[in-house]
């Protein structure tokens, strides 16, 4: 794969992964006045009232997404400046692989409760 194509692909991770993050969020805010004031987000926790947190708490799932993005974005402009190829694609996949499964989450969340 010559360095066209990869910037190409590592280009459509990234696009792919704010897109999702974006969803994440849009959802989100479509379902908002439907939620009930208390949502359960923390399914470690032991049944009941201790895991249930306020609604406004569903954007602790897009928001880390984010940050998790923006880090292996930065992280990975950084290693392809200096040459590596493999890298940046570990840690795009990464975080989209982060966002996808926090997507999952949170559906399951929403689809759930409403």
């Amino acid at each position: 794969m010559d360095k066209f194509q990869q910037l190409n692909l590592l280009k459509k991770l990234g696009l792919a992964n704010f897109l999702l993050i974006f969803g994440e969020a849009a959802l989100i805010f479509l379902k908002f006045n439907i939620l009930p004031v208390q949502v359960p987000l923390f399914y470690s926790l032991p049944w009941g009232d201790e895991q249930l947190v306020p609604k406004v708490w569903l954007f602790l799932i897009p928001l880390l997404s984010l940050a998790l993005a923006l880090t292996h974005f930065f992280w990975s402009k950084f290693l392809q400046k200096k040459g590596d190829t493999f890298l940046p694609f570990v840690l795009l996949g990464n975080s989209l692989l982060f966002a996808l499964l926090g997507a999952l989450t949170l559906v399951k969340i929403i689809f759930l409760i409403t």
